[in-house]
């Protein structure tokens, strides 16, 4: 039986696509449409960018894409010039450029921000689209500030950081791959001073930022699983009991979970316990526009610390 495909639809009709900006369209994953909870669909402009976590047979992947291809190319053609489809089942994740073509250099904006992105090579893109809105608090929070990203990734934190007037940023990340795109991330929206990039493992490294403490906001956003370098649920407490050592009287820190089997309550009390009072909760960031999730607990957590006054 052909699944209905009418939500992604009714998604793409709904979608901000003329800011022409990265957004989520359809947030499967959330299980507000429980028979289309493996799919999400994503705009990186100019492709629309399908990923499903089930597999899908080929007839129905070719009644799927066909849909919203001649859905594009008839409501937005000038904006919609490529679909790219990405299938996460199993361990090794599969990229295929269904219709049209991507540009050579691919380069989305948020928030004025310019990000280099990948749809085709591999499993991650370059950049979440459901970080939005820590980015932002990152932006809004970094003026003249000395700023900590730790497992950065491709910088996007640090952009925002250095969007909102950050005096300094420093990233660290075990991977130099990823620091590479970061640094040509930087010197393509022009922050080519007030930047550092550490290729270094954060678990054996915390020397080098105990010398550069303290630091005036902290970001904490690690892999849920990394082989042989990072799991959540064994490793981040290692993290959070060196936090202390990096704070002022007044630093706020950002501190991320992307695990569903880690709860809101559970990442609370593991903060807690691992930080020993030296820090203290101030909000949950809400969700990034259009993650809509049934279920709270099981998406992704960005919460807003700060030097416990009780310390202080």
């Amino acid at each position: 039986m052909t699944p209905n495909f009418t939500p992604l639809i009714d998604a793409l009709a709904d979608a901000p696509l003329l800011k022409n900006e990265l957004c989520r369209v359809f947030h499967g994953r959330g299980h507000s449409v429980e028979a289309l909870s493996h799919i999400n669909l994503d705009f990186y402009p100019p492709s629309l960018f399908l990923v499903s976590y089930d597999e899908i047979d080929e007839p129905t992947l070719s009644e799927l894409t066909s849909v919203l291809w001649q859905w594009a190319q008839q409501h937005h053609p000038e904006l919609i010039t490529a679909l790219v489809y990405q299938q996460r089942a199993g361990v090794q994740s599969q990229n295929t450029l269904v219709y049209g073509q991507l540009p050579s250099q691919h380069v989305v904006k948020e928030n004025g921000i310019g990000f280099l992105v990948d749809l085709t090579s591999r499993q991650n893109t370059g950049i979440f689209p459901d970080m939005r809105s820590g980015r932002e608090f990152v932006q809004a929070n970094s003026k003249q500030a000395k700023v900590l990203n730790l497992f950065s990734y491709t910088c996007g934190f640090s952009l925002a950081a250095m969007q909102g007037g950050a005096d300094h940023v420093m990233n660290m990340d075990m991977s130099k791959g990823v620091l590479r795109v970061g640094k040509q991330n930087h010197q393509l929206n022009g922050f080519n001073k007030g930047v550092s990039f550490l290729p270094h493992d954060i678990l054996k490294s915390f020397g080098k930022l105990k010398k550069a403490a303290p630091f005036a906001l902290i970001i904490v956003d690690p892999p849920s699983f990394q082989k042989g370098s990072f799991i959540l649920t064994k490793d981040y407490q290692k993290v959070l009991r060196r936090l202390p050592e990096l704070l002022s009287d007044t630093t706020q820190l950002l501190l991320c979970a992307n695990s569903p089997e880690l709860s809101e309550e559970a990442f609370k009390a593991l903060i807690t316990e691992h930080t020993e009072g030296a820090i203290e909760f101030v909000e949950r960031l809400a969700a990034t526009e259009r993650f809509i999730e049934v279920d709270r607990d099981r998406s992704l957590k960005a919460l807003v610390y700060k030097t416990s006054q009780t310390v202080a």
